[in-house]
């Protein structure tokens, strides 16, 4: 009886894979939905098999599926040598209203202005030595790149001693 029960099983499966959809396949139409590493909603054309009698569409009907955008931005105190950031806002005016507001904060007030931004991604601050002076040299970019970008920035700009000040931080959706 255990025979037959894994035997019967055994099929159901084969049989839940037997169209090659990958996805969500729709019997009434014969078409396989598929969301690709885009966020795109991506329909096709299974060919009929047996126990498959729908007409196939004609066409490959792409639907794009929007992504809503998650602002950040950095903002810098000349003066004080303060930098601060914020994330996660809904539009770039919140983003860098709030980085000016949290960098004025941390610096006693001193006047802040907006340095960088970002739009469903990265931010990241590196600092190193000119001489006897600090520098800071920011970056934004994809997720996992920005910290090596800042101090490649870094170096760029003629400093030494250049390490991670403020780590990634991310704005994603």
């Amino acid at each position: 009886m255990k025979k037959l029960f894994f035997i019967l099983l055994g099929l159901a499966s084969f049989n839940a894979y037997a169209n090659g959809c990958g996805g969500e396949y729709q019997p009434s139409t014969g078409t396989c939905r598929i969301i690709d590493g885009s966020g795109r909603e991506i329909l096709y054309n299974i060919p009929p098999q047996s126990g498959n009698t729908a007409p196939p569409p004609k066409k490959i009907i792409y639907h794009d599926v929007v992504i809503p955008p998650k602002f950040g931005a950095l903002a810098y105190s000349q003066k004080a040598g303060h930098i601060a950031g914020s994330l996660n806002h809904d539009s770039l005016a919140e983003a860098q209203r709030e980085a000016v507001k949290r960098c004025q904060q941390g610096s006693r007030n001193t006047p802040c202005k907006p340095t960088k931004w970002i739009r469903n991604g990265c931010l990241a601050v590196a600092q190193g030595k000119i001489k006897n002076k600090f520098v800071l040299a920011e970056a934004g970019g994809t997720q996992g790149t920005v910290e090596q970008l800042a101090l490649q920035n870094c170096r760029a700009r003629g400093a030494t001693e250049c390490k991670i000040l403020m780590s990634e931080g991310c704005s994603l959706p």
